[in-house]
């Protein structure tokens, strides 16, 4: 299968809600994904966040979404597990939520989902480099893989989103202008 990404708006809200309902009641082990609700989709799609949202090519069905975060001060649960200072604790970006259909899983699609995210994160604002954090259920190997694969390493165990083991990871993603000034 092929697929289209695009950022999603919210007129695709309804799209995004039955994505992530489909991911809730077919995940492998129920504890392994954290959903949220249509509000905080809406949020990410109405405020300074986005929504990575994979179509199937043909067919032009919604197959899954990835939301990407900026976290407000009160949001930064994550940041207290890195060494991340005050200053760049304004570059911290959550790589959130990656939901996909059942009959879409199994084709890489949440990896091409965080690259076209990371895609976008390069090409935004004018800073050099942003920290990008995420979590991880730590037996849910087939996101530790495509999340490690990617260059994301794991600084932290906790308990997050009401008591759920979570790995955390980070990655230091260069963004496109930094690697034009330095000549890269």
């Amino acid at each position: 299968m092929e697929f289209v990404m695009e950022m999603a708006g919210a007129e695709q809200i309804e799209e995004l809600v039955e994505i992530m309902e489909d991911a809730a009641r077919n995940v492998q082990k129920k504890e392994w994904f954290a959903a949220g609700d249509r509000a905080c989709l809406l949020d990410a799609l109405l405020g300074n966040s986005f929504v990575i949202l994979a179509r199937e090519r043909e067919s032009r069905e919604a197959a899954g979404f990835f939301a990407v975060l900026f976290p407000e001060e009160k949001e930064e649960y994550m940041a207290e597990y890195t060494a991340l200072s005050e200053q760049e604790r304004e570059h911290l970006v959550y790589m959130d939520t990656a939901a996909v259909k059942k009959v879409f899983c199994g084709n890489g699609l949440q990896r091409k989902m965080l690259e076209a995210a990371e895609e976008a994160l390069k090409k935004r604002g004018d800073l050099s480099q942003w920290y990008c954090l995420c979590t991880v259920h730590p037996d849910n190997r087939f996101s530790l893989k495509n999340m490690q694969g990617a260059g994301y390493e794991i600084l932290a165990e906790a308990e997050l989103y009401g008591g759920l083991p979570r790995l955390i990871l980070g990655k230091i993603l260069k963004s496109r202008r930094a690697k034009d000034r330095n000549g890269d």
